[in-house]
């Protein structure tokens, strides 16, 4: 079994909402990323977690209370944790074309499993824990 995490995203561009397939059929994959898919055959993830926030900046005002003042959104992550089995269907293999993908260094779009196109997202960050097991055996005499 192999563990990843990957820190998965900057938007690098907004795109409008787009429908692949329709509402009513089952997605297939959980999500892609450019040509990797996050599958069953592939590798799934456990744990995905957005994040976006929002900057306000306060205006000090004599005698009253500050105003705050809208001055842009910060850029939204997505970070995803999973594991591999080795034995199990694709394995580990996969973890190795997910590295793959980040070394190229380029911008990849991100559709989810229904679909719907998120935009153009990187991946910034890429870890991968590998435990091996090894089991005990004894000869008996």
């Amino acid at each position: 079994m192999s563990g990843f995490s990957v820190l998965a995203a900057v938007e690098q561009s907004a795109s409008s909402v787009q429908r692949a397939s329709a509402a009513s059929d089952p997605p297939r994959v959980m999500l892609i990323l450019g040509g990797f898919e996050f599958s069953i055959d592939a590798l799934t993830y456990n744990e995905l977690s957005r994040e976006a926030s929002w900057r306000w900046s306060a205006q000090e005002r004599i005698g009253q209370a500050d105003l705050l003042q809208f001055t842009g959104k910060e850029r939204r992550t997505v970070t995803l944790h999973g594991e591999a089995h080795a034995f199990y269907r694709k394995g580990v293999g996969a973890i190795d074309d997910l590295y793959d993908l980040a070394d190229k260094a380029t911008p990849q779009q991100l559709v989810s499993g229904a679909g719907d196109v998120l935009g153009y997202w990187v991946i910034e960050k890429f870890n991968d824990n590998k435990a091996k097991r090894v089991s005990s055996t004894k000869q008996c005499h």
